[in-house]
C-alpha cells in the first residue's frame, strides 16, 4: 500500500525544486530579496536538497518524512520571523511563480505540510 502523503509531500519538494532550478537568476534573486545569505550558493544547493528530500520520501518515507519536517520546521521558523518583523516579500518558496506577497496562510500551509511529513514518517 502506498504511503499517501509521503507521494503528497515528495510532488510538493518536486515542484518547488524544479521550479527554482528552472530559473536560477530569479531564484538567486527571491533568495537575496528574502534576506538570506550567500544566495548563488543557495540557489544550488536549496533545489538540490529538495529534490532529494522527494526522493527520499518516495524510497524510504521513514528518513524522507523527518527530513521533509526538519526543513519544513526551519522555513516555517523564517517565515515566522520575517512576518513578526513586518516584512512580506515573496519567499519565492515554489520558484518564480510565487512571489506574492508573504502571509500568514504561507504559515498555515507549512504547518499542513509539516503533518502530512508526520504522517509519511508514521505512515
Amino acid at each position: 500500500m502506498p504511503n499517501i502523503p509521503a507521494l503528497l509531500l515528495a510532488i510538493v519538494f518536486l515542484a518547488a525544486g524544479v521550479n527554482k532550478l528552472r530559473n536560477p537568476l530569479d531564484t538567486r534573486r527571491s533568495l537575496r530579496d528574502f534576506g538570506l545569505p550567500a544566495p548563488r550558493q543557495l540557489s544550488v544547493a536549496l533545489p538540490a536538497v529538495e529534490l532529494l528530500t522527494a526522493f527520499l520520501l518516495l524510497i524510504n518515507p521513514a528518513t524522507g518524512g523527518p527530513c521533509a519536517v526538519a526543513l519544513l520546521v526551519a522555513f516555517t521558523v523564517l517565515l515566522v520571523s520575517r512576518l513578526r518583523a513586518g516584512l512580506t516579500e515573496g519567499c519565492g518558496c515554489f520558484g518564480a511563480w510565487s512571489t506574492r506577497p508573504l502571509s500568514w496562510a504561507d504559515v498555515s500551509r507549512n504547518l499542513v505540510l509539516i503533518a502530512l511529513g508526520v504522517a509519511a514518517t508514521l505512515g
